[in-house]
């Protein structure tokens, strides 16, 4: 059943569809008549008036030729090709301005984390920038090697990373496999593809592991199990979503923090002392707009 809204640019449209309500709302904020529309994208009215009412669903072609015409911005342009059943084709990163507030963002978040571990990862799990703490974690614990041009999932789920250390270990690693398979299926990431076969050729997951992960409670947070000279510590891994547009534009930011549940420091002083001052990944800025870093 429709509800009422006093946005009467809304209101006026009875389409059952949600790609038909943001057609409408784009037309009729930007004047235009659907003799005007069709003409501008070489369409007949009568499509444009069935694509209004949800009688036909558009092409990716013309949705996104509908959002070239309307000028949609990134944000918008991603709320109209979702809602014709496509992923969005933009970076979040439209203009150097949003590069700028994305860089001083993800900087302020990490910064203010420590002492404990942060970091910022994109939707594959490719590491962009890491705080001080981030790098005493992992640096004694990871073969260097998958520090040159690191990914979080393969930190966590190699043989040569932390896998050995965890003790909830082949859960950890099922459920997260299942979460980059669900981006890759989506999204087809080439990214997503390559890092899938580097888990499967490192071992990292075990035959069923779909079967395994389709049990699990899925959840945006994670917890690490870590096996210590003092017993089992457990941790818990906080991701948030940065970016201006929640999570309907490519590539997205996800913001980490790790926490110790009993309250305690992840790192010691000493560790975080320990940690070279001029690594690579440490507070790494993003390169230019639109872009992230290779390595």
């Amino acid at each position: 059943m429709k509800t009422s809204t006093p946005l009467s640019l809304v209101d006026q449209s009875r389409s059952e569809s949600a790609f038909g309500r943001l057609m409408h709302f784009w037309r009729k904020t930007l004047g235009l008549s659907q003799e005007q529309l069709s003409e501008d994208l070489g369409v007949s009215t009568r499509h444009i008036s069935f694509l209004e009412t949800g009688r036909s669903q558009p092409s990716r072609l013309v949705a996104g030729a509908l959002a070239e015409c309307f000028g949609l911005s990134a944000r918008d342009r991603a709320y109209l090709l979702t809602a014709a059943g496509f992923s969005a084709d933009q970076s979040v990163f439209e203009t150097p301005e949003l590069a700028v507030w994305m860089n001083k963002s993800m900087q302020n978040a990490m910064a203010r984390a420590e002492p404990e571990p942060a970091f910022a990862l994109d939707n594959f799990g490719r590491v962009i920038s890491v705080n001080r703490a981030w790098l005493a974690f992992f640096l004694p614990r990871v073969d260097p090697a998958l520090l040159e041009a690191p990914n979080m999932y393969e930190l966590v789920m190699n043989p040569n990373g932390l896998r050995p250390y965890l003790h909830n270990g082949t859960a950890l690693s099922c459920g997260l496999a299942l979460y980059l398979t669900m981006e890759t299926l989506q999204s087809d990431s080439p990214e997503g593809w390559a890092m899938l076969a580097r888990l499967e050729a490192a071992g990292a997951l075990p035959d069923n592991w779909p079967q395994l992960a389709r049990r699990l409670i899925h959840t945006s947070d994670y917890p690490l199990a870590l096996n210590t000279g003092e017993g089992i510590v457990n941790l818990t891994v906080y991701n948030d979503t940065l970016s201006s547009t929640s999570q309907l534009v490519q590539p997205r930011l996800l913001i980490g923090r790790i926490y110790r549940d009993d309250n305690r420091r992840v790192v010691s002083d000493a560790e975080l002392a320990a940690v070279p001052e001029d690594h690579p990944l440490l507070y790494r800025q993003l390169l230019r707009a639109g872009s992230l870093p290779d390595k």
